[in-house]
């Protein structure tokens, strides 16, 4: 990431200690920044201003020329949100939607703060490619890993997966894939980072949606 855009993240400190982090990447084909992850650690930190501080940071650079735009501003910031949060912390997408985020079409999840006078948010449509089931993939779990876009994303989404599905079969195989040592892994099933496979089936719930995280589990082990 920081080979390929250079400096793509801010981190805010509370005396001296690094306390908050957002990260973020240009989306150059449609002239938007992309916000990865914003993440404040410690529980003392939350409610302290700490990811308004950043964020309002973020928007006012990339009112500014970039380069990654031919030394235009952003169009917009965007941001997929996630549902799930911890006790005293603000959903992410009321977070946004504090701060002047507006949700993008029929899409929930999916919000955009235009800094653009009367710019509205379109995504570029893409095919997803379809899960391909593999054989050998029956009676274990894969979880695939690997250099992402989030760095809390491993301690507290993919370990999560597997303590989620532990707590439903003690037994089962759990085989972590990192995408860059084993492509092949993944492109002959079209799954990418973070994806779960659970006895030949492709879990699609979210992993801080425990319920339907493991209903969908239960459903594949029955299967």
């Amino acid at each position: 990431m920081l080979q390929k855009w250079g400096s793509i993240a801010k981190i805010g400190y509370i005396d001296n200690i690094p306390a908050g982090m957002i990260q973020f990447r240009p989306l150059p084909e449609e002239n938007v920044v992309r916000i990865d992850c914003i993440y404040v650690h410690n529980k003392p930190h939350w409610r302290k201003g700490m990811g308004k501080n950043l964020l309002f940071s973020l928007i006012e650079d990339m009112k500014k020329p970039q380069k990654w735009f031919g030394n235009q501003p952003a169009k917009a910031l965007i941001v997929w949100t996630f549902p799930g949060h911890s006790e005293g912390q603000l959903p992410a997408k009321d977070f946004f939607v504090i701060y002047g985020f507006k949700q993008v079409a029929e899409i929930p999840s999916l919000l955009f703060y235009p800094l653009k006078e009367c710019f509205i948010y379109q995504p570029v449509k893409k095919e997803l490619p379809q899960y391909t089931p593999q054989p050998e993939d029956k009676g274990k779990v894969l979880i695939f890993c690997g250099p992402n876009k989030c760095p809390a994303a491993y301690p507290h989404f993919l370990k999560r997966m597997e303590r989620y599905i532990r707590e439903i079969d003690e037994k089962i195989p759990i085989n972590y894939i990192d995408i860059s040592k084993e492509p092949d892994m993944a492109k002959r099933r079209n799954v990418d980072y973070g994806d779960c496979i659970v006895n030949r089936k492709l879990i699609g719930a979210f992993v801080l949606d425990k319920q339907g995280f493991q209903n969908e589990v239960k459903n594949a082990l029955s299967g």
